[in-house]
């Protein structure tokens, strides 16, 4: 049985690894609604996710302007109109 010990609990990457993730579903979230608003909202929040990791190299980042990008891409194939 291992010995858990505050030293080796890390809430901070569990933290982080909760951040990340919400900024995938809400960069996600911007394929059924507007892309333009989720886009910069899922941003800001995989930005977080990486100044809070000291060995992070932006995979999230990444993702997420890739998603926000496909999401526009279907909607304007759509008709849809960010004006």
């Amino acid at each position: 049985m291992r010995d858990y010990t505050p030293e080796y609990e890390s809430y901070k990457d569990d933290a982080v690894a909760i951040i990340n993730g919400a900024a995938i579903a809400v960069a996600v979230l911007g394929v059924w609604t507007k892309p333009v608003f989720t886009g910069p909202i899922a941003l800001v929040l995989a930005l977080i996710g990486y100044f809070l990791t000291p060995k992070s190299r932006g995979g999230t980042i990444l993702a997420v302007c890739l998603i926000t990008v496909f999401a526009l891409l279907v909607l304007w194939a759509d008709g849809y109109s960010p004006v």
